[in-house]
């Protein structure tokens, strides 16, 4: 299967080369990779180029992750390839995992994503090797109040999530896509929506793709491991930003009024609660959001498309895979984030 492995860099010049080290050790799949840099100042296009075979795209400005993604799906249809693996810099893939990846995607041509196991990049030992197995993703979950969580994050692997089978969606940090899928979904002539700009795009493909019926497969035996930012300690007021509102666009977009005004308690509950904790923390996360009401109008032309070519009833959608909510759970981790202290936002080189 011919494969376009696509690695979104901005500033990650010490984590490329863990990636495109186990990207090139890939077996079993034509592959390509490129690598869209966003305007990195830190190298990180120099890093990229002195790997051989590696196309290098280096922006300007930064795009986000959905615009240079979108850079990728287009180096994918000039090769010719049939699968579109989209890569966080900060994840190291072990091999096989294509392999295994391609063979669940081919096994079912109406799967239209593939989400492997990814582990935690955890503490390391003297050998710079992960000393425990903790889980950072074995697929999305959705949630009656339209919040979506990485399925097993911050548990131990202890084989609870051996089991193959299908799942809402795939996280964005390692997606295995099929092309036809990503060119079915397509809206507006984007794949990724770059009003989105980073965070919630892989959601809204989720979405997107169970509304036009293509399903998503989780294969546990694709294993890679993942350092995870934007979080913790790589909390901005950008990333809060941009977390809090796309939530909403996204909702707005895939969403039908009847299912929504059904969990309308749970989903206000859960963003009065996000705004307070965003306030105290990150206040001017808070205060630029409200320049964003400027996306409305969009992505409401957006969603007169998706829900006119959508071939599976967008509630039947909400009532297959959006779960009751662990509201206790959601209460203590919101309870410590506004304990935290606030972040300063980091300079970027282009303002979503």
């Amino acid at each position: 299967m011919r494969v376009t492995a696509c690695v979104v860099s901005w500033n990650t010049a010490d984590h490329l080369t863990g990636v495109l080290e186990s990207l090139a050790g890939q077996t079993g799949v034509d592959l390509e990779v490129v690598v869209v840099d966003n305007g990195s100042e830190d190298g990180s296009a120099d890093v990229a180029r002195r790997f051989e075979g590696v196309e290098v795209v280096a922006n300007a400005i930064n795009h986000g992750f959905a615009g240079a993604a979108n850079q990728g799906v287009d180096t994918a249809r000039r090769n010719g390839s049939e699968a579109f693996l989209v890569c966080n810099p900060d994840v190291v893939v072990d091999p096989g995992y294509l392999e295994r990846a391609t063979r669940a995607l081919q096994a079912d041509g109406r799967r239209g994503a593939v989400q492997g196991k990814l582990w935690r990049w955890a503490e390391a030992d003297g050998a710079g090797e992960p000393t425990a197995r903790i889980l950072d993703t074995t697929g999305h979950l959705a949630f009656r109040t339209r919040l979506f969580r990485n399925r097993g994050e911050g548990q131990p692997d202890r084989g609870q999530f051996d089991r193959e089978g299908p799942v809402f969606g795939v996280s964005g940090a390692l997606a295995l896509y099929r092309m036809t899928a990503l060119d079915d979904i397509a809206c507006a002539g984007e794949v990724f929506d770059e009003d989105l700009f980073a965070f919630w795009e892989d959601v809204d493909l989720d979405w997107r793709m169970a509304l036009r019926g293509w399903g998503v497969w989780y294969e546990p035996r694709a294993t890679a491991w993942h350092e995870r930012g934007g979080a913790g300690p790589r909390r901005s007021a950008l990333v809060e930003r941009l977390n809090f509102r796309n939530r909403f666009l996204v909702v707005l977009k895939n969403d039908t009024p009847a299912a929504l005004a059904k969990a309308l308690p749970g989903v206000a509950l859960t963003s009065v609660l996000k705004a307070g904790e965003l306030a105290v923390t990150v206040p001017d996360a808070f205060l630029r959001s409200a320049a964003d009401r400027r996306l409305i109008g969009p992505t409401l032309a957006r969603r007169r498309i998706v829900q006119a070519r959508a071939t599976v009833d967008p509630a039947s959608v909400v009532t297959r895979w959006f779960a009751p909510f662990d509201y206790p759970a959601w209460a203590r981790t919101w309870w410590r984030r506004t304990r935290g202290r606030p972040i300063a936002e980091p300079v970027v080189t282009a303002r979503p």
